[in-house]
């Protein structure tokens, strides 16, 4: 009963940008037979705000996800192209959906969007799962 990584580098598209990142493992779980499942949570920061402010919310947001059950692994990217939006992701990998899910019933992660959520903008998350 093993798992099974492919090494991939994380790229997002929109709109025909791309925006790449750090290099990030994609699983199976031939154990279990279940993919896990990445979100991709586009964000940019709130204008006007004072970027490092806005650096501590995402990491604040980021170290409460980290907190959930059923998260494999994550990684904030940052954009190094100022003209193209978003300004981040957050990529993240779940045992299932179920797990991601469940992470905005928690209070604490509740708490954690009220105090951060003004310094950024959120523009949905794509839902990924690997290609078979």
């Amino acid at each position: 009963m093993k798992k099974i990584y492919a090494l991939t580098q994380v790229a997002v598209c929109s709109m025909g940008f791309l925006l790449t990142g750090a290099l990030h493992a994609q699983g199976l779980n031939s154990a279990a037979g279940m993919a896990t499942v990445t979100i991709v949570q586009p964000f940019d920061a709130a204008p006007g705000k004072n970027p490092a402010e806005v650096y501590k919310a995402m990491q604040n947001m980021a170290n409460a996800v980290r907190k959930m059950p059923g998260l494999v692994d994550d990684a904030v990217l940052e954009n190094k192209n100022p003209a193209i939006k978003p300004t981040n992701v957050h990529v993240m990998r779940w045992k299932d959906q179920k797990s991601w899910e469940a992470m905005f019933s928690n209070a604490e992660f509740q708490k954690t969007i009220k105090d951060n959520a003004s310094y950024f903008v959120v523009d949905g998350a794509g839902i990924f799962t690997p290609m078979k």
